[in-house]
């Protein structure tokens, strides 16, 4: 399945008039059986290329695209490895390509033992068996890219491109992943691969090479044409001199700008065809001019050139079939199957992060003991009845804090693999978005009731189940409505911003729930400000709890000789709560959590979308 495009224009705004060309008209065919390198200096437009060709940009662009000879242009047959390798770092490999198997699919097509064989020959083909135990995150450079062209080939796509795949890899590591990719090439593929500056070695494996320089196409040939092109234009590589690199200084106009003339030498397809120029200059040139060929010794003679342009790498790349047929056969599962699976995948991930889990749970009842201590009695002591009105306040607090932010830091690197996996059409965002919200508020509201009953029963409040529940279920309310302001400003800011926002956004929230400043005291506007805060809600709830439906009088101690807030209707009089509003503010509470999940996930969206 060949990809082919004609006459693809990028257009991007600088400013907010000026546009700028990145891609001028640029044309090309990469062929099936083919590894084909984009080459060109930075900001020439081979990334821009590459994301145009997988769909990954769409704003912009103009001209033709189509995959195969029928001229398809659906991309459902690509993939796209992205540079970095973002993996789920606390599964093995072996785990990660089972879920990957699992999302791509069915059990109808195959069932279990066939995945396991599909999964264990993978890993054979890309010597990764080995590793087969070990988690992604002490995974090195090279076995990280491996396992990424891995999970990619579970669908078996019949066309797949990577952005610098040799890019934070030794010489070795580097080698050894191109003859991997051309290796899965001979099989019939398609591999379409930026690259920014390969060695000599890595170089002469591209069976197709196409250099951009400026947003124009300079040259598009075989890798061993690459001398001979450059000498039909004037350019002579001096011996000796790697060809790739000798051509990016081209590019770089470090030999003049010959730019527009390489762009018109460039149509020429002549250059695609097997070398031109054999160990032999047939232009007339001697054996010290054809050192600017790779890996060509002057001291050899032609037999033991060929001989070693001939020799494979021990790499061994067992045959997956590529047939167009085999994707039919393969349905993919469902997308309630892909929830399940997700959940799955999120439930293991919540476990096995001590931090989220364990760590959590453990700060959460040593900070409810200390609180409780803290407070002491001051659930039912008439004398403590402002300070009992405080830790409501120290409740909501502690738990949004301790909520929000694990959620502003956790989703920028979240939507990295979600980018990834989504795109690739693993599973739908709103799929994933579901299993990631079932999975995460079970955990959220048992921390909060662990929390809440702890506190609850220290500070002496009152020993009364159907209060208690009310008191449990606005702390748990509160928890996941920060828990959703989390993912929303994790999507909307980076890290940094986000962390700042949120900060800000709890302390506007804590001034305007009405006991720092009473409602009284506001004015109109102000008071109207502090319907928007979610914290007036969780506050005006917590207090109706302890101190609404007829509660009896508070003890006053004996020592003391008048105790002003002995009758529980006292305090809510003084802040100015209405009773019988419980109810309200629950609601209220609740249409918060879902407005802010609707939100968040329209901010998920958008950031994918804007990559």
């Amino acid at each position: 399945m060949d990809v082919t495009f004609d006459n693809i224009t990028y257009t991007v705004s600088v400013g907010k008039r000026e546009k700028k060309n990145v891609l001028n008209g640029v044309s090309g065919r990469f062929q099936s059986g083919e590894l084909t390198a984009i080459m060109g200096p930075s900001g020439a437009g081979k990334s821009s290329l590459l994301n145009i060709l997988t769909g990954y940009t769409t704003r912009g662009v103009k001209g033709t695209l189509a995959f195969g000879a029928s001229g398809n242009t659906n991309r459902k047959l690509c993939s796209y490895i992205l540079q970095e390798d973002y993996l789920q770092p606390l599964f093995t490999v072996h785990e990660i390509m089972l879920m990957a198997c699992d999302l791509k699919v069915s059990s109808d097509s195959l069932n279990r033992s066939e995945k396991l064989r599909l999964v264990d020959k993978i890993l054979d083909t890309l010597q990764l068996s080995y590793c087969k135990k070990t988690r992604c995150g002490s995974l090195s450079g090279g076995q990280r890219k491996r396992l990424s062209i891995a999970l990619e080939l579970i669908d078996n796509p019949p066309i797949l491109f990577l952005d610098e795949p040799t890019t934070g890899l030794d010489s070795s590591s580097s080698l050894y992943t191109i003859k991997l990719l051309q290796g899965l090439a001979r099989e019939g593929r398609t591999i379409v691969c930026t690259i920014h500056q390969p060695s000599a070695t890595v170089y002469e494996m591209f069976d197709h090479v196409y250099v951009l320089a400026e947003g124009h196409c300079v040259y598009q040939g075989s890798a061993l044409n690459t001398v001979p092109y450059l000498r039909s234009v004037g350019l002579h590589c001096p011996a000796y001199h790697n060809a790739a690199d000798y051509l990016l200084e081209v590019t770089n106009k470090e030999h003049g700008n010959f730019t527009q003339a390489l762009a018109k030498a460039a149509t020429d397809a002549s250059w695609r065809l097997g070398p031109l120029l054999p160990v032999v200059d047939r232009l007339g040139g001697g054996p010290g001019e054809l050192a600017c060929l790779p890996a060509y010794d002057s001291n050899h003679n032609d037999a033991i050139y060929r001989k070693e342009q001939a020799e494979p790498l021990a790499v061994t790349v067992e045959r997956l079939p590529v047939k167009t047929m085999e994707h039919q056969h393969r349905r993919r599962p469902s997308e309630f199957a892909k929830l399940l699976i997700l959940m799955k995948r999120s439930n293991i991930q919540l476990y096995r992060d001590w931090t989220v889990t364990h760590l959590k749970l453990f700060v959460h009842i040593v900070c409810a003991v200390v609180i409780g201590l803290l407070f002491g009695d001051s659930g039912i002591n008439a004398t403590k009845s402002i300070s009992n009105v405080a830790s409501f306040m120290v409740h909501i607090l502690y738990l949004w804090y301790t909520t929000l932010m694990p959620g502003v830091l956790k989703y920028p690197y979240e939507m990295n693999v979600l980018k990834k996996e989504s795109f690739n059409r693993w599973y739908k965002i709103r799929t994933y978005f579901v299993a990631s919200m079932l999975t995460s508020l079970p955990v959220q509201i048992f921390f909060s009731i662990v929390y809440a009953s702890i506190v609850y029963a220290m500070t002496y409040q009152p020993c009364e189940l159907e209060r208690y529940l009310m008191f449990t279920a606005v702390l748990v309310l509160n928890t996941i409505v920060a828990d959703g302001f989390g993912l929303f400003l994790g999507t909307f800011l980076n890290e940094i911003n986000g962390t700042f926002i949120g900060a800000i956004m709890t302390c506007f929230m804590f001034v305007f729930c009405g006991f720092l400043i009473m409602f009284s005291h506001m004015s109109d506007a102000m008071r109207g400000v502090s319907y928007l805060s979610s914290h007036r809600y969780s506050f005006e709830a917590l207090v109706l709890t302890a101190y609404d439906d007829s509660r009896g009088d508070l003890v006053c101690p004996q020592d003391e000789m008048y105790c002003h807030y002995v009758k529980a209707n006292t305090i809510l009089r003084e802040l100015g709560i209405v009773p019988g509003n419980y109810l309200f503010n629950v609601v209220t509470l609740v249409v918060h959590f879902v407005a802010i999940k609707v939100v968040g996930f329209w901010t998920l969206k958008r950031k994918l979308k804007m990559g």
